[in-house]
């Protein structure tokens, strides 16, 4: 559930035609390799993405912004040195290595189909409709990375989290690069025929558009966003989060205007007594909605329809109970989301030998602890273990899955200062 001040985020691909393969003489950019300067305090991350990304996909890892390749409309900062340090093995560890290991053809698949540049951009880019870019594909060649100054090894899951911010974006912006190789099936264009909002879509609750069949608000601007969020969705959404998008996506949902001058004068007691005079049997505050701020800075209450008397009061039923709707809009958000789910799975098997169900357990046991059956660990608050950052207190001495990483570009230090 997304409380006050939810953040909203832009997720673009944009498509380049392809030339014919005639000989056009001698290239225009400057193709010369250039060594690296062992001089230099960036050696040792120059030093791993040539020898993690560059050599074995021909793929750059960019993070010192170059104007040329950012949006000059907007006021963007570098990234920090350690935060791209950070990102860089993160992708490895999350990314490149996950489709290595599972990718029908490991040994060529992500040399053809993976993008030709990550660019890492420190901040992130604001857009006139109060939403933010953290992400943008181009043509299949290009990813930009924003808001990389924010990362924090710490957090998984939230909305600043590495997930929200990155590895969301990385699943995303893949699925655009695979559907421009293979394009999507068109049975999924039909699905949500007609709800589809290009412009509106960053006003719209994560709920009510769960209800619609979408897994975000942005997915529902338009079909080729709505196919890599279900991807990205589902590849990077812990099981907890996953149930809980299907279970709103079950109700309808409404939406009704809240007062700012209200909220400013009476939240969180007006809120609190609100929630008390529809408290009834079985009532909890999931069931009855929340409070979200728009991207205007309009607050809006979200909750799920019931029938209501006259007074705008919950209508019991004879035992004291009351009755959610369902289907008033002749949708049921669950099976749609998870029909458009398994042609994505169907998908990604038949094109590139890949299962998306073996994709989302690499990628969650990587970022979440396991017990020696697999099962996933929870801490004392119910919420599951940051693995990246775990210390096995059986063997403090260990170090963690960062710190191991880490050591990678280190050793390219010893390199670099003969020590």
């Amino acid at each position: 559930m997304k409380l006050l001040g939810a953040a909203f985020f832009i997720l673009h691909s944009s498509f380049l035609i392809s030339c014919s393969e005639d000989d056009l003489g001698a290239s225009i950019y400057d193709t010369t390799e250039y060594p690296l300067d062992r001089t230099a305090y960036t050696f040792p991350l120059d030093t791993f993405v040539k020898k993690n990304f560059l050599e074995p996909y021909n793929l750059k890892f960019i993070y010192r912004m170059e104007d040329v390749g950012s949006d000059m409309q907007k006021n963007l900062v570098p990234a920090d040195y350690e935060k791209s340090v950070q990102l860089a093995v993160l992708t490895k560890y999350l990314w490149l290595d996950v489709y290595a290991k599972l990718a029908g053809e490991k040994e060529v698949f992500l040399k053809k189909y993976s993008p030709r540049i990550i660019h890492v951009i420190g901040s992130p880019g604001y857009n006139s409709d109060g939403s933010k870019t953290v992400g943008v594909a181009e043509g299949g060649i290009k990813v930009t990375l924003m808001e990389v100054n924010s990362l924090d090894v710490n957090q998984i899951e939230g909305d600043r989290g590495l997930n929200e911010l990155f590895f969301h974006t990385m699943h995303h912006e893949f699925g655009h690069i695979l559907d421009q190789t293979s394009l999507r099936p068109t049975t999924f264009n039909t699905i949500s025929a007609g709800l589809y909002d290009a412009m509106g879509w960053a006003q719209k609750s994560d709920t009510i558009q769960a209800s619609l069949g979408f897994v975000t608000p942005y997915g529902s601007s338009q079909a080729s966003e709505d196919w890599v969020e279900t991807l990205a969705c589902y590849v990077t959404y812990d099981q907890d989060r996953w149930d809980e998008l299907l279970n709103s996506a079950k109700y309808d949902w409404e939406e009704i205007d809240y007062s700012d001058d209200d909220y400013k004068a009476n939240y969180p007691q007006a809120y609190r007594e609100y929630l008390n005079s529809y408290r009834v049997k079985t009532c909890n505050y999931d069931t009855i909605g929340y409070l979200r701020r728009t991207a205007n800075y309009e607050f809006k209450l979200v909750r799920k329809v019931v029938p209501r008397n006259a007074n705008g009061f919950v209508a019991l039923n004879a035992d004291g109970t009351y009755t959610l709707s369902t289907d008033a809009d002749n949708i049921d958000g669950r099976e749609t989301i998870l029909q458009k789910l398994d042609l994505v799975r169907t998908w990604l098997k038949e094109n590139w030998d890949v299962d998306i169900d073996d994709l989302r357990r690499e990628v969650q046991t990587r970022q979440y602890v396991t017990d020696d059956t697999g099962v996933f660990i929870r801490d004392e608050r119910g919420n599951f273990v940051n693995r990246i950052t775990y210390r096995d207190p059986a063997n403090p001495d260990a170090p963690t899955i960062i710190e191991m990483l880490l050591q990678e570009v280190e050793e390219y230090k010893k390199l670099q200062t003969g020590k």
